[in-house]
């Protein structure tokens, strides 16, 4: 029975918990470099809109709250509680010393700490954004009135989709502690979560219309926006928001206690995950002579030298065994489904003729992401045994290359060959395509582990209350995606259209370069005058190159450039596994 003061306690643990989470971000300072560049990008978004609505706020006319508009706000709170329900099953799902917490407080003011700390956390992230770009609307539109009420709607926004998607993520967390069939598969659940509902918010975002958007708008919790615009110009529902304010606060209560009831289930319950994790980490290798080879059945792996096939083996173990280490190609990936979906609604045409090129330059970058990217990492408490037994840092860089070779470049040339056929591209530019990939895919496999042992990365970070990996260093991330990239897209435009890539090239040096020196020459900075005319001349002489100097020449010399760099990158690769010392 939960004692009389659970919701004091709860609070309090939820402080507790928020605090943790500060400190142990202020240890991990990838994490927080990550975090800053994105504040200071998303930052000086919120800046123009609050600026904008200052300048423009008044001049937006007054009229009645449509159901589309309550759809779109409807959309987002499906988001939020998605994003909720992805944090509670993966990470959030239990309290620091969670068997002396419950012992010793109400499992009601467990549940209710971890769902304050969570909306701590959002509240960090989210609160001055809100409160600029909402008291800029307040200011401009004259309406002091609707402060209180658009405070108290984002409030409710906030907390109605966190208990609704803490409690989804601890019934998923529930279930495959439960059930081994869930617990066997659950990368794979988790894997097709995502995309059933990125692909359902993408296709009501781009896709839907206004139709389905309005039929959200009659959803009870897309009346949230009733309540906000009380007192201001617009004219919302009021015995929609008046049941929007009394059902929030019941849906928050009633959630609290669902929570609670998750999580006596959860935190007292038998679980089979452990069972079943440590089934999965054993390889049933039969009467094999050779347990590693078995252990990477059925990929086929090309017969060479024993070390170096050694080194093959075990990346492969490596990435099958840990595939959260490869959470971070998971954004890549989203963003650039997203924007074939976008591409897509402009018409068949248009997708058939960028998926080729998209293909050229993704495939190849994950063929070498996924296998090399952190090598010395990825070895953990083995890299000293790695390091003394193999006598040639050759055998190394061959071993770390070949999973992508093997896996990867079948897939990149028939990918690639089949897109650019479907295209509307002649066989030539098809076959010149092909040739990229191949050289890309090469590349890749050899930059990916000499970018990952310069730049690499040994800290685990958590993914889960209790399980740590070590994914890539961010350095080694961007480094690698750039030196793979720009070539590949320059050769890849060079080939396809190479009058807009002379346009391109010549708009870059002539106009964007020049700016920053343009800017220092406005300040009286004399020596950047004589830059800005020269680089003015650079791209106005672009612009008079031959189309035809410009297909080949932006063809071959990106392509001679990576195979150059991707000799010098084996052989980087071999120095430094030679070179590389224990502290």
């Amino acid at each position: 029975m939960s004692s009389s003061g659970w919701v004091r306690q709860g609070l309090s643990i939820g402080r507790t918990e928020f605090r943790r989470t500060t400190r142990s971000l202020r240890g991990d300072s990838a994490r927080l470099a990550l975090l800053g560049v994105v504040a200071v990008l998303f930052g000086l978004m919120v800046l123009a809109g609050t600026w904008f609505i200052l300048q423009f706020g008044d001049q937006i006319p007054a009229g009645d709250v449509s159901n589309v508009i309550r759809g779109s706000v409807a959309i987002q709170w499906l988001f939020a509680v998605f994003i909720t329900a992805q944090r509670a099953g993966s990470r959030h799902h239990s309290i620091d010393q969670e068997s002396l917490m419950l012992l010793t407080v109400p499992v009601r003011a467990v549940a209710l700490g971890l769902l304050s700390a969570e909306c701590f956390r959002a509240l960090a992230y989210f609160a001055v954004p809100v409160l600029l770009l909402g008291g800029a609307f307040v200011v401009a539109s004259g309406s002091p009135v609707m402060a209180p009420f658009l405070a108290l709607a984002v409030l409710l926004f906030l907390a109605t989709a966190l208990v609704l998607g803490f409690a989804l993520g601890l019934l998923a967390k529930l279930l495959v502690a439960r059930y081994r069939v869930v617990a066997e598969h659950k990368s794979a659940f988790s894997f097709l979560a995502v995309i059933v509902f990125v692909g359902g918010y993408v296709g009501l975002q781009n896709l839907g219309g206004q139709g389905l958007t309005a039929l959200l708008g009659w959803l009870p919790f897309s009346w949230i926006v009733d309540l906000a615009v009380i007192g201001s110009p617009f004219s919302g529902s009021l015995p929609r928001a008046a049941a929007i304010l009394v059902g929030g606060l019941v849906w928050v209560l009633g959630g609290v206690l669902i929570v609670e009831r998750l999580g006596v289930a959860l935190w007292f319950g038998d679980t089979v995950e452990d069972a079943v994790a440590a089934e999965q980490a054993r390889v049933d290798t039969g009467t094999a002579a050779d347990p590693l080879a078995a252990a990477v059945r059925p990929i086929p792996l090309p017969t060479i030298g024993q070390p170096a096939r050694r080194v093959a083996q075990r990346s492969v173990v490596v990435a099958r065994r840990n595939p959260q280490r490869l959470s971070f190609l998971v954004l890549p990936v989203v963003l650039g489904g997203v924007t074939l979906v976008n591409i897509a609604q402009t018409g068949v045409g248009s997708l058939l003729a960028l998926l080729p090129p998209l293909v050229v330059v993704a495939l190849p970058w994950l063929a070498g992401a996924v296998f090399g990217l952190n090598p010395l990492g990825d070895e953990g408490a083995a890299l000293p045994a790695t390091l003394t037994s193999l006598a040639s840092g050759r055998d190394y860089a061959v071993g770390l290359a070949l999973p992508g070779l093997t896996l990867g470049l079948p897939v990149v040339v028939l990918a690639t060959v089949a897109t650019g056929l479907a295209g509307p591209y002649a066989p030539l530019e098809t076959v010149a395509l092909a040739v990229i990939a191949f050289v890309l895919t090469l590349a890749a496999v050899v930059i990916a582990p000499a970018v990952g042992m310069a730049f690499p990365r040994y800290d685990p970070v958590q993914v889960g209350s209790d399980r740590e990996i070590v994914p890539p260093s961010l350095s080694a991330v961007v480094l690698y995606s750039l030196t793979l990239g720009v070539p590949g897209a320059l050769a890849a435009a060079a080939i396809l259209a190479p009058a807009g890539t002379r346009r391109f090239l010549s708009l870059l040096v002539g106009g964007l370069l020049s700016v920053p020196f343009a800017l220092l020459a406005g300040q009286g900075f004399d020596p950047a005058r004589g830059v800005v005319r020269w680089l003015g001349q650079v791209g106005a002489e672009i612009a008079t190159v031959p189309v035809s100097a410009v297909r080949w020449g932006g063809y071959v010399l990106p392509l001679a450039a990576l195979c150059l760099f991707g000799i010098w990158a084996f052989r980087s690769v071999t120095r430094r596994f030679r070179l590389h010392t224990l502290d």
